[in-house]
């Protein structure tokens, strides 16, 4: 920094250079934090990207449930689960938490081959393919402020937990 932009002048403006050098600083802290928060919007910290995906698999490794943690109030959110079961016999699938009394199920395919309710938890008979894999793929809504949880079961050794914080 050369002298003059470090002395204060009186003529033609009175001036407070090592002021103004404190607002520079603080200005060019500002211009940093906002391109932080759009580098991390872009890549989902408020959803739809790759902090925002996430992925659990049970311990018995049968039952996995791609599903967003981070989210928007009012947006739609996929749930994808993949359950390993018998191939040409049905799989029987739970899911329950507060997940499903604070959201509403918008989209569910492939169409069940039975689906009823069990208390606040959903059960679902999938059919299974010549593999023996069963998808089932849900949107969600919710108006629902804060962590949202659920766990997907396909029996007593295979249930995964997850939650979703959901934006205002």
């Amino acid at each position: 920094m050369s002298e003059d932009e470090r002395v204060s002048r009186h003529h033609p403006v009175q001036e407070d250079m090592p002021r103004q050098q404190r607002v520079w600083r603080f200005e060019r802290v500002g211009w940093y934090v906002l391109v932080a928060i759009v580098l991390l919007a872009l890549a989902g910290l408020f959803g739809n990207g790759p902090l925002s995906d996430a992925e659990v698999v049970s311990q018995d490794g049968r039952v996995r449930v791609e599903y967003q943690r981070l989210s928007r109030s009012g947006t739609t959110d996929s749930l994808f689960i993949t359950v390993q079961g018998t191939p040409g016999q049905p799989v029987e699938v739970v899911i329950e938490g507060p997940l499903l009394r604070d959201a509403s199920i918008e989209t569910l395919q492939p169409e069940p081959q039975r689906s009823t309710s069990q208390g606040s938890a959903l059960l679902f008979e999938l059919g299974t393919g010549q593999e023996g894999v069963a998808t089932l793929y849900l949107t969600l809504r919710s108006e629902h402020v804060g962590i949202l949880q659920g766990s997907v079961k396909a029996g007593p050794q295979s249930a995964v937990h997850f939650s979703t914080f959901l934006y205002p």
